[in-house]
């Protein structure tokens, strides 16, 4: 009769398949998971790793051959593995850690090597090999030291609940009013406002929600006098802060209430403070086209590498660079 015959390979493959599932589930108290044959290209099973009673999403992947064949000697201490240069290219990429272990189905005992590069030989140009030490035995004695080859585990959920809430939060307002102190200005220091963009800027939601809905307020200098503009230390905080704070300018305020992006381009007009002119009870300044093109380009490069970086498309950088010269200019542009 003709059938599908199954030959002792399968079955040394299969009860070393079963030996090594026994001892991870009963001794290390971890899943063994079989990868399926047609997805087979050098792993064979998963150890997905538990710890007291609970599935870490920590796993380990296994080469897994069994039978007195693949039992040879290196010498007293080591077993003798051999393996195809292309499965050894494919171990050594994966991001989890990858065993070989060989089954003594005889002696229902597993041997066990993590693959790493100093542990291997070159044998030719398709094979190499790597000894297997007949002391390294999948049992509970090896527990913790096959748990160094997993990253230790992090309860993330306790640990963001903070920062989701803090989100909720953000999502909650409709603008954003940052407020930097004169110590921060003093000693340039951009670290409360860098992390805060950064931080709406991680989110797709909060990024979205307050582009051009960011406003900064400079405080500390109400005894002063002068305009802030004048101020020497606050025109050179404002003058870096595209520097430091990348992407500000997708989300600052550009319409008639704006502060801080009219700031800005005051700070970066030379000698504003002695070529203002006063009318009464208001005052006018004066400068030159290049000096708004100068302004206008620093702002264009911010905004349009921040929109790129995060594929935010030309249509909403065109549409917050026509907000922003129309801000500055006080007239109607169509790009």
């Amino acid at each position: 009769m003709d059938y599908p015959q199954y030959i002792q390979s399968n079955r040394t493959a299969r009860l070393g398949l079963n030996i090594l599932t026994d001892v991870v589930e009963r001794e290390l108290g971890w899943i063994v998971r079989p990868n399926h044959q047609e997805n087979d290209w050098g792993i064979d099973v998963y150890f997905d790793v538990v710890s007291d009673g609970f599935v870490t999403g920590k796993s380990i992947a296994v080469q897994l051959k069994s039978g007195n064949s693949y039992l040879r000697e290196m010498d007293r201490d080591f077993w003798c593995f051999t393996g195809e240069r292309k499965h050894l290219n494919y171990y050594l990429n994966h991001d989890i850690p990858v065993l070989v272990v060989l089954v003594d189905v005889d002696h229902e005992i597993a041997y066990w090597e993590a693959c790493k590069v100093e542990y291997i030989s070159s044998i030719n140009d398709t094979s190499w090999s790597m000894p297997i030490p007949k002391r390294q035995q999948v049992n509970g004695t090896q527990k913790e030291e096959l748990v160094k080859y997993v990253s230790k585990n992090i309860d993330y959920v306790s640990h963001f609940e903070a920062y989701w809430a803090g989100n909720a939060i953000l999502s909650d307002g409709d603008f954003a009013f940052i407020v930097s102190g004169k110590e921060e200005i003093q000693k340039k220091n951009y670290t409360p406002l860098a992390d805060l963009i950064r931080r709406i800027s991680s989110n797709k939601i909060l990024l979205s929600h307050y582009r051009e809905r960011v406003e900064i307020s400079i405080h500390g200098y109400e005894d002063d006098n002068r305009e802030l503009y004048e101020i020497e230390e606050v025109q050179s905080w404002v003058k870096d802060v595209f520097f430091h704070v990348p992407g500000l300018s997708y989300f600052l305020i550009n319409n008639d209430q704006s502060h801080f992006l009219k700031l800005f381009f005051l700070s970066n007009i030379p000698n504003a403070a002695t070529v203002r002119i006063q009318r009464g009870e208001r005052y006018f300044i004066s400068y030159s086209s290049e000096t708004i093109c100068k302004v206008l380009e620093i702002l264009f490069h911010d905004l349009n590498s921040f929109t790129r970086r995060k594929g935010l498309g030309e249509e909403i950088a065109c549409e917050i660079s026509k907000h922003m010269a129309e801000c500055l200019t006080g007239k109607s542009i169509e790009f």
